[in-house]
């Protein structure tokens, strides 16, 4: 298990935002941005409303990336891990709930009844397994933190 590290989970507080790269089976890869999400020291949970390209590539293959940068200081890190679904209903309500009441002040109740058109959304929560950082004036290519279980030393080409 990979703990995020505080600058990384600082700058998450901050910047508020971090962009979800995924890949399909084809091998074509998707960004996605995403501004409602929620962290503890080793996963990020965030709401998939849309179910589109990164929501099917979650489901074919669940290896993303995760970034965050602060575009006025130049910095950033980049956490390589794996997205799953959270299907246990108490868990999925407690959380969605914790990151629309962070977003907009309301519960989740109250958002999805103006939204009783679409469908409830996925809550996807990732594990991170290695951290890199991305500033410029750093080996982006060495990880800061990895999780040195067979899967990651393989899949990353962790010697």
């Amino acid at each position: 298990m990979v703990t995020i590290p505080k600058e990384v989970q600082s700058m998450m507080s901050e910047q508020k935002f971090i962009v979800v790269g995924s890949i399909d089976l084809n091998g074509m890869c998707n960004l996605s941005p995403r501004t409602t999400f929620y962290f503890s020291e080793d996963v990020i949970y965030w709401l998939d409303f849309f179910k589109h390209k990164s929501h099917y590539n979650f489901k074919n293959v669940p290896w993303v990336s995760v970034a965050v940068f602060d575009k006025e200081d130049l910095k950033g890190y980049q956490m390589k891990g794996k997205v799953s679904f959270v299907t246990n209903e108490k868990e999925k309500s407690r959380i969605t709930d914790v990151i629309c009441r962070s977003a907009t002040g309301k519960t989740s109740a109250k958002i999805f009844e103006r939204m009783a058109h679409a469908e409830q959304p996925e809550l996807i929560m990732f594990r991170p397994h290695a951290v890199y950082s991305l500033n410029p004036a750093e080996d982006s290519g060495t990880a800061i933190m990895i999780d040195r279980d067979s899967e990651t030393v393989s899949l990353l080409g962790v010697k």
